[in-house]
């Protein structure tokens, strides 16, 4: 699947998923982790479709003003980003007639003809229209007017998937946000994000739940781009999604702990962290134009903590969850004081994972209360 999407909440946000698919089914996918050396096996039961063999960063700043994301041909995409680099990447300002003249030229000549014709582009600029966006190339166009995300677009064989999910959200749905009043100078952005990692939130929702995914709890992991309050575009470097579950029936035990994924963006690979039978596996997507070989990654000290944390709770019965309570908290990742979720590593190395009891009291009040408004949907 590739879906690159735009929304206007505020401030305009650029995002899509890393994942690389081709025709399946096949036997074992390119995805290598510790716990799969081999590549992860594909379940014999999967639908033939497009499965996900590899990832790579799809989303692009060009320059302080421009940013782009692309879809199709993994063949093709990294030609076309290149030369958008190299006509843009000094020019942090141009004007609208600019770009398109860019796109009118780059269909004359055959081979960048082709190239455009298996390649979708969106486009994030102040010089463009749409609320600061254009499309181009081969794509799966898909367009709409909210409320909470202003006008959105999504390319790419999920765009109907996501604007799915911006209609949904657009009703009233369940969901908060937090930023202490002494954090808003320094992350003032926050509010635009917030809205934009709910959308998130919900997407890996979806495929932490689905029964299509290659292998259990695969969130496809997401690049985010936004916009800064001095009119720059700047890359969401790190968030941490803590997955948990709160079954009715079994009330006494309180919300449950399901997984931890963790989000960290470097210069040469962006690495996900995610829990899988207790242990934690590491993905890396380098750029799409980065070259076919093997890089080698430290990971360092890593910091399950993030500077965006986003607690994804599912309330349901037996097995069936409704769509979930979404916290998003703006907080310090190193004031253990202050957060919401806080996270370490034992002597041992293994993952801990401690919740601030008040709030996690008033969040079991919120989601019981979410659920008794739809109780008769169990009855």
């Amino acid at each position: 699947m590739t879906v690159i999407f735009h929304t206007n909440a505020g401030a305009p946000v650029l995002a899509g998923d890393m994942l690389i698919s081709v025709p399946g089914p096949v036997a074992y996918t390119d995805l290598r982790l510790p716990s799969y050396p081999n590549g992860i096996a594909v379940p014999s039961d999967v639908v033939p479709g497009h499965l996900p063999i590899l990832m790579r960063r799809k989303v692009f700043i060009v320059n302080d003003h421009l940013a782009v994301g692309v879809a199709g041909s993994v063949f093709h995409a990294p030609n076309f980003v290149s030369d958008l680099f190299r006509e843009f990447r000094d020019r942090s300002e141009f004007m609208r007639d600019e770009l398109t003249g860019f796109f009118e030229r780059y269909g004359s000549s055959e081979d960048s003809q082709e190239t455009l014709e298996q390649t979708g582009a969106l486009v994030l600029a102040k010089a463009t229209d749409w609320q600061g966006s254009l499309t181009k190339g081969l794509l799966n166009e898909r367009k709409v007017v909210t409320r909470r995300f202003g006008r959105a677009i999504a390319i790419g064989t999920g765009a109907d998937s996501v604007i799915e999910q911006i209609q949904r959200l657009d009703n009233d749905t369940e969901w908060g946000s937090t930023q202490p009043p002494d954090g808003a100078d320094q992350f003032p952005e926050f509010g635009t994000l917030a809205h934009n990692l709910i959308l998130l939130g919900h997407l890996y929702w979806k495929e932490f739940t689905s029964r299509a995914n290659v292998f259990d709890a695969w969130g496809g992991a997401y690049d985010l781009v936004y916009q800064d309050s001095n009119g720059r575009f700047r890359y969401l470097d790190e968030y941490t999604i803590v997955l948990r579950l709160l079954d009715m029936d079994e009330l006494d035990k309180g919300i449950q702990l399901s997984n931890v994924v963790k989000y960290e963006r470097r210069a040469e690979v962006s690495l996900m962290a995610m829990m899988n039978n207790g242990k934690l596996d590491f993905f890396g997507a380098k750029d799409l134009t980065s070259s076919g070989g093997p890089i080698s990654v430290t990971i360092g000290d890593l910091s399950m903590n993030s500077k965006v944390n986003m607690s994804i709770i599912g309330v349901g019965k037996g097995n069936r969850y409704m769509l979930p309570l979404i916290q998003i908290d703006g907080l310090d990742p190193t004031d253990e004081g202050r957060q919401t979720v806080f996270m370490d590593f034992d002597d041992e190395g293994r993952l801990r994972v401690f919740f601030n009891a008040e709030h996690d009291k008033w969040l079991e009040e919120q989601a019981t209360s979410y659920f008794e408004k739809y109780a008769h949907r169990w009855a």
